[in-house]
């Protein structure tokens, strides 16, 4: 019906910024959370009708500027001003606008390019480049290669060798990949830049379109259907009628009032440019500055944001963390309330903590309807809760410490809170990261329990992988099926001072060289036989062989002698036991030793023999240590009470370079991630691989 032969220049500015390989990243991060081909009326029946009470009538529509969409495409506005014209009439109380020469920046420092976007009416043009203004974000593609196959089906072998047919519904195509991966790169900065349940999208393609409804567990992706029906415009129809609850906005976000905003203002630190905004939590009011950290590669999972906020009823600052909470796990607060109770130090002081309204996810229970429709469903989809936990203590994060014996102060003083919360209160953290040890009054606490795991859960509720990526044991990363430990909780705080001593201290290692080791040792994934990502070995050969460590010349001796230790005391968890066999080669040394010095009448075998007895017993030895971390608390309180440190060693930056330091596990998942560095990269019982991330400040 229509000609698509494209414009080689149009194509070229349809192209993204973002287009280097993270729209492939995008693209592996949501492929685990996809539910569909939801029947189109389907969708705006549950997700719009339903919601929208007593909508006006559909008006008369034209679709004369939808049917030659994509017949020119020579000039400078292509396809967008044409779907302007069909669809603002039906949408009027919202405003459309192309957006596609204005990349919308500080998404995870990188920028995205959506088309078109639905704003509230009145937006200025200042504003177009800001995430947290559209309603929706839409994806006009020039291409035909759609992201998914309705029908589509593959051949594959079972055990007994007969072959099968499977269905499946996201497609791996190149265009469709890249495709899919910018819708959701779209999805994902608008979710971090704005206070939503959820968001809609719209993928709009030659003759054809999709919708899209994106929350915190999963997305639903409509069936393909024909750009030119009612279908498409009524949706524009019925999100113009929605109510702010339909259309996904956060009931709990209120403008304050005027005393309370000049109160929040002194506060705060003055005459802050940015707007204020209140956020409740039962009867409790905080008052916050409105920019929000731009720092999640992912639209699912935990998504935790946290505020120095004012609180209205206290008249004094708190920190405030905003998350979506997996239902499976015991809220936060009440994990505080246990640690609390059993007098573990180094945690933060909780004022208050609760769900936020009846806010929670709704994509995983649609796999509970056995609805025909579903296609390769998802297996790892989890209920989450919208919740709040209030903090008395405003820290500051690891990475921004004034000297490296804070940065080790701080890491004492977590090791500490961890083997206390262990041994005298029976909760494992399993999230050990950077981001999850905050410094405090030249200290540190451990923050984010959210994961935690009481030590009397039955193993097959501990059997997940849960964690940051890169501070992740070897042992797990390699095994995800494995049960997470206290000793692993032990190696993370091993990597983490190791990850941010090469990251932020003062050594002669150039900063590029450092951010490609980092990247290859702690981000390194591959996908196994099972599918699922695993990690590692790269890790692990590290920890044998630390030659980057040594090699290293640090401005602090005393921190590389701790790295040195710390390093290779954990190595044993990965060293074979000592054998006879494994001595041949010092056997043959022996005895040449022994020729050459006139020794030979000494019995070289009984010699080596002993000598592999004293290297088991010292193998045994070390094993058994790892088993509590008193080791790895002297450690760092020797060096700390005995040795010289500098008074003014700060962290350094070293962002100048374009090696992206975490590509591989997303937060939101449990399982691991590349690409989902979710945290990483999925869920595989309801926990999470986070990816690397700049910690936010205070958190």
């Amino acid at each position: 019906m229509n000609d698509y032969t494209l414009a080689a220049d149009h194509q070229e500015q349809c192209s993204s910024t973002f287009d280097d390989g993270r729209f492939d990243d995008m693209w592996l991060e949501v492929t685990k959370y996809i539910v569909g081909p939801m029947p189109v009326d389907d969708f705006l029946q549950r997700f719009l009708r339903s919601l929208t009470p007593n909508p006006t009538p559909l008006p008369p529509i034209s679709f004369e500027n939808l049917d030659s969409l994509f017949e020119d495409l020579s000039g400078e506005s292509g396809p967008y001003t044409k779907f302007i014209n069909a669809v603002q009439p039906i949408c009027s109380n919202f405003e459309l606008r192309d957006v596609h020469s204005n990349p919308m920046h500080s998404f995870k420092s990188l920028d995205i390019q959506p088309d078109l976007c639905v704003f509230n009416k009145g937006i200025s043009d200042a504003d177009l480049c800001d995430p947290s203004k559209p309603e929706i974000m839409l994806k006009v593609s020039i291409e035909t290669d759609d992201p998914f196959d309705d029908d589509g089906e593959y051949l594959t072998l079972t055990k007994d060798g007969a072959s099968e047919t499977e269905a499946y519904f996201v497609k791996e195509t190149g265009a469709g990949r890249r495709i899919l991966g910018q819708i959701t790169a779209y999805a994902a900065a608008q979710h971090a830049a704005q206070f939503r349940t959820h968001i809609f999208s719209v993928l709009v393609f030659p003759e054809h379109a999709r919708l899209f409804r994106w929350d915190r567990s999963g997305v639903v992706v409509t069936e393909r259907f024909p750009l030119c029906s009612q279908y498409f415009m009524e949706f524009f129809h019925l999100y113009n009628h929605a109510t702010p609850h339909a259309r996904g906005l956060d009931r709990s976000v209120n403008i304050p009032s005027v005393d309370d905003t000049s109160k929040a203002r002194v506060a705060l630190g003055g005459e802050s440019p940015l707007p204020l905004v209140q956020l409740s939590l039962g009867s409790s009011s905080y008052i916050i500055s409105h920019k929000l950290y731009m720092n999640h590669g992912c639209c699912f999972g935990r998504s935790t944001r946290g505020f120095v906020a004012y609180s209205v009823s206290l008249n004094e600052l708190v920190f405030l963390k905003d998350s979506w909470r997996l239902d499976s796990q015991t809220p936060e607060h009440d994990v505080y309330d246990r640690l609390r109770s059993n007098n573990v130090p180094n945690i933060p002081t909780v004022i208050e903590g609760g769900n936020v309204l009846d806010h929670e996810t709704f994509t995983q229970d649609l796999l509970g309807e056995n609805l025909v429709w579903i296609r390769d469903p998802p297996t790892r989809l989890k209920k989450h809760r919208h919740y709040r936990l209030i903090l008395k203590e405003i820290a500051t994060p690891l990475h921004s410490f004034s000297s490296t014996k804070i940065l080790v102060s701080a890491i004492h003083d977590a090791i500490r809170a961890h083997r206390a919360a262990y041994f005298s209160a029976g909760i494992l953290h399993r999230d050990i990261s950077s981001g999850n040890i905050m410094i405090y009054n030249n200290g540190g606490l451990l923050i984010d329990w959210d994961l935690s795991k009481s030590t009397q859960d039955d193993g097959a509720q501990k059997s997940e992988r849960v964690g940051t990526w890169p501070f992740i044991s070897c042992r797990l990363l390699k095994d995800s099926s494995a049960t997470q430990g206290f000793i692993d909780d032990v190696e993370s705080f091993v990597h983490v001072l190791t990850w941010v001593s090469f990251r932020y201290a003062k050594h002669n290692f150039p900063d590029k060289a450092v951010l490609g080791f980092l990247a290859s040792v702690f981000d390194h994934t591959w996908t196994g036989r099972d599918g699922r990502t695993k990690g590692g070995y790269i890790k692990t050969n590290y920890l044998n062989c630390p030659s980057e460590l040594m090699e290293t010349e640090f401005a602090n001796p005393t921190l590389k002698m701790l790295l040195a230790k710390i390093t290779k005391t954990i190595s044993f968890r990965y060293r074979l036991r000592p054998s006879l066999k494994d001595a041949e080669g010092d056997l043959a040394i022996f005895k040449y030793v022994m020729d050459t010095e006139g020794l030979g009448t000494l019995d070289s075998a009984a010699l080596i023999s002993k000598y592999v007895s004293v290297l088991q017993k010292n193998h045994e030895d070390k094993l058994k240590m790892l088993e509590d971390s008193e080791w790895i608390i002297n450690e760092f309180s020797s060096v700390l009470e005995s040795h010289s440190w500098p008074a003014n060693d700060e962290a350094k930056n070293c962002e100048n370079t374009n090696i992206k330091i975490a590509q591989s596990m997303s937060t939101t998942r449990t399982g691991s991630q590349p690409s989902s560095l979710k945290r990483k990269s999925f869920e595989d019982a309801g926990g999470e691989d986070k990816k690397p991330q700049t910690p936010m400040t205070p958190k």
